[in-house]
């Protein structure tokens, strides 16, 4: 609570009698100062002047949270979730490069297998269609021509998913997730310049949630299918505003060809949280949680799981901050991401400038947090007009 503190008075001049030494600012009434302390940083009801409490209710955090991306060099710091995206050889259009029912799985086996060896779970993201399979062959793409578009026969993705799921669970190293796509745009038929990753419409990213979910469940009724993960939500959304909350909204609502929509084939929501307005405001994650929340209500969809795939300081990257900063930056993703309720949280990537593979002083922090965090009983996790983040973590206050 806020410390009154009684006027002394000297003529004209009023001063406090006192000054609490962890005072942080001072209101002044008629006969006291009311000094706000570094105490009432923790309050649940924190007062509007120093921060917004955005803990709805005390939570239990996964203690498999934690997730990291990499590209060759395998991450030597804590985590429990595994994603395939940008690695060397893991993906759709690299495994099946040959053409159809041709398959490589020299790379995304070793993957696997790894992640198993030490406990951790696998996302699987089917972005990258080949060639051979693209709506749009011959169409430029970030990874091979026609790899940022649908496939053209929908049985291809569903035949494609199938396998993967089948391999690895007679392998005894099930997939946990499969993710449908990743970062989607749409120009309602194609165009390689209207955006990222994807240059479909939604209605083909609903055909493709429809076929990966049905081949998937008929192998292992315990994977998970997550949606494609937008990127952008970090503004007030408003339906129409080609935002990433936007392109989430767009793909639950599409139909998917078969009487169905996006909505019907997803266990749980993915996006990811970047802020692209140049200053990485990582302050904007209750903004981006509460849009995926609006989306999925007005879907039917309240109470799924949300899971973020992706989240760095993208622009500019986190290499280009002291390791203090990345240090702060880190543990308030972490702490506003789990408030919020997000159930997993990956970072993208580890030996890449959005990562901290060179930053030892960094990595003993990430495993400080995460040891910290797994398992956890949040009871408040505040964000502070002044930039940081105060939480109560299994008791013990925290501030970043």
């Amino acid at each position: 609570m806020p410390v009154t503190v009684p006027v002394v008075r000297t003529g004209d001049v009023v001063t406090p009698q006192s000054v609490p030494s962890n005072a942080v600012g001072v209101t002044v009434a008629s006969n006291s100062y009311v000094f706000d302390t570094t105490d009432d940083f923790y309050a649940a009801d924190i007062a509007p002047r120093l921060g917004t409490n955005v803990l709805a209710a005390p939570l239990v955090v996964n203690p498999r949270f934690a997730g990291m991306h990499y590209h060759a060099q395998p991450p030597t710091v804590s985590y429990s979730v595994a994603r395939n995206v940008d690695l060397a050889g893991c993906m759709w259009f690299n495994i099946a490069a040959a053409g159809r029912g041709l398959y490589d799985w020299t790379a995304l086996d070793a993957f696997v297998s790894a992640a198993a060896a030490a406990g951790r779970d696998v996302v699987f993201n089917f972005l990258g269609t080949p060639t051979w399979a693209s709506a749009r062959p011959a169409e430029a793409g970030h990874y091979a021509p026609g790899s940022d578009a649908e496939p053209a026969d929908m049985a291809d993705i569903g035949t494609f998913a199938s396998t993967v799921c089948a391999r690895y669970v007679a392998r005894g190293t099930p997939i946990a997730a499969f993710e449908i796509w990743n970062e989607p745009k749409y120009a309602d038929g194609g165009g390689v310049d209207q955006g990222n990753y994807f240059t479909g419409a939604p209605t083909a990213l609903a055909a493709m949630g429809r076929a990966i979910c049905q081949a998937v469940k008929a192998v292992d009724a315990n994977a998970l299918v997550l949606t494609p993960s937008p990127t952008g939500l970090e503004f007030l959304w408003v339906p129409g505003d080609g935002s990433g909350t936007d392109n989430l909204d767009r793909f639950l609502g599409a139909p998917d060809g078969s009487g169905g929509s996006g909505r019907d084939w997803v266990d749980a929501i993915a996006f990811h949280a970047y802020s692209h307005d140049g200053n990485n405001n990582l302050f904007a994650i209750p903004q981006m949680v509460a849009n995926v929340r609006t989306c999925a209500a007005l879907r039917g969809l309240a109470g799924k799981p949300i899971w973020i795939t992706e989240t760095s300081a993208i622009t500019p990257p986190l290499d280009s901050f002291v390791a203090q900063h990345q240090q702060d930056y880190i543990a308030r993703t972490l702490l506003l991401a789990l408030g919020c309720g997000v159930e997993r949280v990956i970072w993208y990537a580890w030996d890449d400038p959005l990562g901290f593979s060179t930053q030892p002083t960094v990595a003993a922090r990430w495993d400080a947090l995460v040891a910290q965090l797994a398992g956890a009983t949040l009871t408040v996790v505040n964000s502070l007009a002044n930039r940081q983040v105060a939480a109560v973590v299994g008791g013990v206050r925290v501030l970043v």
